[in-house]
């Protein structure tokens, strides 16, 4: 065993896992204040934590609920339940030393247990038993029998599961092979541990789960995900002192959480109002909360307003998700829309990439925020911010800065290029042409309308590129798809010829983007692997040979690993595949500091108070962007050391 923090250093730093703080600039004043309040406009689901994916229900769990590992304001991973883990040298066995002296407290804030090994061997056998929300992610780490217990193959038990309590602070987790991101999986809620002493006090027949069949440990599910707050323990930096649904909710700091002196602010109150999208930025304005989520619309106006402008910031791109438009290869739209003539154009190359080049990115990231599109856009599926290794960006790679047709110091967008587009479309239309299609190419482009500017950005995409093209070339169809189940109607069912899709990450390696994403083999992003076309599948085979090679590559190297998804990613784009777009942008109203938070955009980090100070004056939109110039400086350099 003993490949100790030589695999998990190289492992952590090629995921932007730095070493250090955050430097530069003056630190903003803090204000004294503890108490931070906020407004709430949507319930809790549930606070099983164990069961939920949901980013609101987990905000709670986040903070209520400890990790093996967590991440510091710059990226690094630290211990947290865990003071060190070693792995073996085939990389296949994970041994976590656990602290002997953590609490689990009670909703009074008063001890009744102590947290050890079994408890994550609990949430485990839980999660995986019955099949949790996002018990998928004990099958993304690896772990052994995992997969198979989930799709309950005969004669597996939990029993031959890679969870192991050694003793009381030894866990054991053994993989099926070797997993660079594994870290990463257990900041997930389903690995917080929970205690099967609280489970049997709340579920007396959970003792006697030895014997239960998929019928019992979904009759258990169906009541925990109805538990009230003070039925559960907890082991965070806070436990949940007050829960009433539909009217508020308050976290008071744990005094006896194993690191109390990082915890800055004692006290989390937040207020349920149906209105509170609408009413909280003037609360917040008159000094009554500490935060507000605000609209784009609404942080224009304030920031041409002298006495609001600095109450108001950009929030910090979280790329956790990431925009592309997806070409589709198995159209299913209806015979008006000629799916046959549709076929033949998205398997020409030179027809996909005019639209890769014709497309104006910022100018359609700017019908939904007119400020921020510089920021917003994104050159590559994998966003910025997302891993780094040897002091660079993965996504500043030489992968990637071959694409370039524009000078990436003059714009953003390094691929909207009008000449690059219309010496493409002359070249397509000789090859439609001699297969067949006819002209202008009919391209079906649906939206949901329960999204804000969705409409309006498609409308944009269809005016722009129409006009660049000609309407002799292509016919864009800007089609407004069902207001329910836009997914399962639309994208999933292939009723579309290019649409705006989205993938969020699931842990901290580019692979989460690529072909352990939305371009498996498998996908209903572009449905490539139907494509009958010999050049459409010559691409496929030629990203999905580099995918599997980069994915074979252990934690010995994990630079050559991400250069290696970084040639495989670039393959779709240089193929035209897809068009990278953006990723989620906008503005927040907060007194907090979000270069003091951990960083992580991955697991339940992002949603954490610890770290975090009130501050005297919440940081205007100049010091904001000084403050991330420098904190993305302070990253990079960290991961060249």
């Amino acid at each position: 065993m003993k490949k100790f923090l030589a695999i998990v250093i190289a492992a952590v730093l090629a995921c932007g896992v730095l070493a250090g703080c955050q430097g530069g600039g003056s630190k903003p004043a803090d204000s004294g204040k503890t108490v931070f309040r906020t407004l709430h406009g949507s319930d809790v689901e549930t606070l099983n934590y164990l069961n939920t994916g949901n980013t609101y229900d987990m905000s709670l769990a986040a903070n209520t609920q400890d990790c093996l590992i967590e991440y510091d304001p710059l990226g690094n991973i630290k211990e947290a339940v865990a003071t060190k883990w070693e792995v073996s040298d085939d990389q296949l066995t994970w041994t976590f030393t656990l602290r002997d002296d953590i609490k689990w407290l009670d909703y009074t804030g008063k001890e009744v247990g102590k947290l050890t090994a079994a408890d994550f061997v609990t949430a485990a056998e839980y999660a995986l038993n019955y099949y949790t929300d996002t018990a998928y992610m004990y099958e993304e780490a690896r772990i052994l029998n995992a997969h198979e217990l989930l799709e309950q193959e005969e004669g597996v038990t939990f029993e031959n599961v890679g969870v192991e309590a050694v003793n009381d602070t030894t866990l054991k987790f053994t993989l099926n092979k070797p997993c660079p991101y594994f870290l990463s999986c257990t900041t997930y809620g389903c690995f917080m541990p929970i205690s099967a002493d609280c489970l049997t006090a709340y579920y007396p027949d959970f003792a006697n789960r030895a014997s239960w069949t998929p019928d019992d440990w979904s009759a258990f599910s169906e009541v925990l995900d109805g538990v009230d707050y003070t039925k559960l323990w907890y082991c965070g930096s806070y436990y949940l002192s007050e829960y009433s649904p539909s009217e508020k909710y308050v976290m008071t700091k744990n005094p006896k959480y194993w690191d109390a002196d990082n915890i800055f602010i004692t006290e989390v109150q937040s207020t349920y109002n149906k209105e509170a999208d609408t009413i909280a930025p003037e609360m917040y304005l008159r000094g009554e909360l500490e935060a507000a989520d605000i609209t784009s619309t609404m942080a224009k106006s304030w920031m041409a307003d002298s006495e609001k402008k600095d109450f108001v910031h950009p929030e910090r791109i979280q790329p956790d998700y990431s925009y592309f438009f997806s070409f589709n290869f198995n159209p299913q739209f209806d015979e008006e829309y000629e799916p046959e003539n549709w076929k033949i154009a998205v398997n020409v190359e030179s027809f996909r990439k005019s639209i890769f080049y014709g497309l104006n990115r910022i100018g359609a990231i700017k019908i939904s925020d007119e400020t921020n599109a510089d920021v917003m856009i994104q050159n590559t599926v994998t966003p910025r911010d997302f891993c780094v290794s040897g002091g660079s960006d993965y996504v500043d790679f030489e992968a990637f800065q071959k694409l370039f047709v524009n000078d990436p110091a003059k714009t953003k967008d390094v691929y909207f290029n009008e000449e690059k587009a219309l010496e493409y479309k002359e070249q397509a239309i000789k090859e439609l042409t001699a297969k067949g299609a006819t002209l202008p190419v009919k391209i079906i482009l649906p939206y949901n309308p329960n999204v804000s500017d969705w409409d309006a950005e498609c409308m944009y995409v269809q005016q722009q590129l129409e006009g660049l093209l000609g309407t002799d070339y292509i016919d864009i169809i800007v089609d407004q798809g069902p207001t329910q189940n836009f997914l399962s109607n639309v994208r999933r069912a292939g009723k579309f010829a290019l649409l705006k899709t989205n993938w969020g990450c699931d842990y901290a390696d580019p692979y989460t983007y690529l072909m352990g994403g939305p371009f498996a083999l498998d996908n209903t992003y572009t449905f490539y692997y139907l494509s009958e076309d010999p050049d459409t599948m010559a691409i496929v085979q030629e990203f999905k040979d580099k995918c599997e090679a980069a994915n074979a590559l252990g934690t010995d190297d994990m630079n050559a690993r991400y250069q290696a998804l970084a040639e495989a990613e670039a393959v779709l784009i240089e193929h035209a595949l897809i068009i990278p777009f953006d990723v989620s942008g906008g503005y927040t109203a907060s007194f907090l500091n979000p270069f003091e938070a951990g960083y992580a955009p991955y697991g339940v980090t992002s949603q954490r108070y610890k770290y975090q100070h009130i501050l005297e004056k919440p940081l205007n939109t100049e010091q904001f962007n000084a403050a991330y110039a420098q904190w993305q400086k302070d990253r990079a350099q960290a991961a060249g050391n």
